[in-house]
């Protein structure tokens, strides 16, 4: 058992790129004089290890717990029970929020914390200033510029997935051969000939949704009608043109 203290680093999968940026920059800033507990580092929690287990001894350890929050993040129930562990025993907590989300609009009770925007790189030094008073040291001298570059990097795409995320579950839910489309496409064109209108119909919503954020654009065009059998009905063309950030997204998904 090591007699450093620990901070507790709270996030979603989907943003673990930045809670390990925050841990690299801690630990070298620090010279190694503070563990860092993110539960998606597999060098904390190895294969074979039981993660629940881990992450309550961490919680029980724990002398502050900063936590990601953004407008997806919120929501999940694993950082508010991981925040909820927390405040039941009465440690620092630090929302840092990103990709949107700004600390007045932290629903309750985190919006009764103290909370920074995480690519703010004079915030930062506060949040480095918790660790320093967490080991019983100076604030060393640290450029947090490229923390908070690192922030502003990772929101770039980010919030454009967040954004398109809705539209593409519905999408993946209604018509899963389109989506596998949008996964496996190179270029980012799709083409479907012989498609019923009622097809069309199911993902229309969302692929307007998409088309109003800048992310495809499509077209479907009437071109005869079938009387009877399996599928009666008016039948066209789908075309349909995603930008290289929505490809990227859909393969990130495969």
């Amino acid at each position: 058992m090591t007699d450093k203290p620990l901070i507790f680093i709270s996030h979603i999968s989907d943003e673990a790129k930045i809670a390990r940026a925050f841990k690299e920059c801690i630990e070298i800033s620090f010279l190694g004089m503070v563990d860092i507990f993110v539960s998606s580092d597999r060098d904390i929690i190895s294969l074979g290890s039981n993660w629940l287990d881990r992450i309550t001894t961490a919680l029980r350890r724990a002398e502050a717990m900063f936590i990601f929050c953004s407008p997806a993040s919120i929501t999940r129930p694993w950082i508010n029970f991981e925040s909820g562990a927390g405040w039941s025993r009465g440690i620092e907590i630090v929302p840092l929020c990103h990709s949107g989300l700004r600390p007045i609009n932290l629903p309750l009770p985190l919006n009764l914390l103290q909370g920074i925007e995480a690519n703010d790189e004079t915030k930062l030094s506060d949040v480095f200033k918790l660790v320093a008073d967490k080991i019983g040291c100076k604030l060393p001298k640290t450029d947090l510029s490229q923390l908070a570059s690192a922030v502003r990097e990772f929101e770039r795409t980010y919030i454009i997935e967040v954004k398109a995320a809705p539209a593409l579950h519905e999408i993946s839910q209604l018509w899963p051969e389109l989506a596998a489309g949008f996964k496996m496409t190179p270029d980012g064109n799709i083409v479907a000939a012989g498609v019923p209108e009622w097809k069309i119909n199911l993902v229309r919503l969302a692929l307007i949704q998409l088309r109003q954020q800048g992310l495809l654009d499509f077209s479907y065009g009437r071109k005869q009608t079938r009387i009877g059998g399996p599928d009666p009905g008016d039948f066209g063309e789908l075309a349909i043109q995603l930008t290289p950030e929505l490809v990227a997204i859909s393969s990130k998904c495969a």
